[in-house]
């Protein structure tokens, strides 16, 4: 009994381990997409709500250079979430026309180096229906990553109790099962074993009074 369980019982808690492990790691990769889907969906609407305020004054024959309106929009915007870094708007040949961070007027609009995946952008259409600038926002992806690491702790911290529980529980039933088993194991070796001796007395039992004749 104690060597099957010493067999036994490392399996069961390596599969209940590996199982409770995918789980967290599903679990966390579900939460992570759904942050960065909520972060990105809404850069996606303020770049694309920008966009279409410029191309509309494109359509009244407002280039695209001259609607300095923009830099106190863009402005405004940034401020509302403080995962943008800045929100630029560029011309065609990929220089900042205008950007809540003053500074960056006139460079190009993606710094050597940056990380796309925290960058959303919309095209500006102009009055003939081909892009005339673009719209860009910056994410702060440092902030996002902390966010990230910090969600994978929790999730961590929840499974880890969890896993050791699961395991804890599924070791005491796979001894419970064993210990079952082994008990109706012995059952049956010693019904069969009465059910031997039972057989054996009867048949000395009729040997007997051919011996005395």
């Amino acid at each position: 009994m104690i060597r099957l369980a010493a067999r036994t019982l490392p399996v069961f808690a390596a599969i209940i381990g590996f199982a409770m492990a995918l789980a967290a790691y599903l679990n966390f990769s579900g939460v992570r997409t759904a942050y960065l889907d909520l972060v990105r969906s809404r850069a996606a609407m303020i770049a694309g709500d920008i966009a279409a305020d410029a191309s509309a004054a494109q359509g009244f024959g407002i280039r695209l250079a001259e609607q300095r309106t923009l830099g106190e929009l863009l402005a405004r915007q940034a401020a509302t979430d403080p995962l943008i870094l800045t929100i630029d708007v560029a011309g065609p040949e990929g220089r900042i026309l205008f950007s809540s961070a003053p500074a960056r007027i006139g460079a190009l609009e993606t710094p050597a180096g940056e990380d796309p995946a925290f960058r959303q952008s919309e095209p500006v259409i102009g009055a003939l229906g081909a892009p005339v600038g673009e719209v860009l926002v910056r994410l702060d992806g440092a902030t996002m990553d902390a966010t990230v690491a910090g969600l994978r702790r929790d999730v961590l911290l929840g499974a880890v109790p969890a896993g050791l529980a699961a395991v804890a529980a599924g070791c005491l039933l796979a001894l419970a099962l064993l210990s079952r088993l082994r008990a109706r194991a012995r059952r049956a070796s010693a019904a069969e074993h009465a059910d031997m001796i039972a057989q054996a007395e009867n048949e000395m039992a009729g040997f007997r009074p051919s011996a005395r004749r």
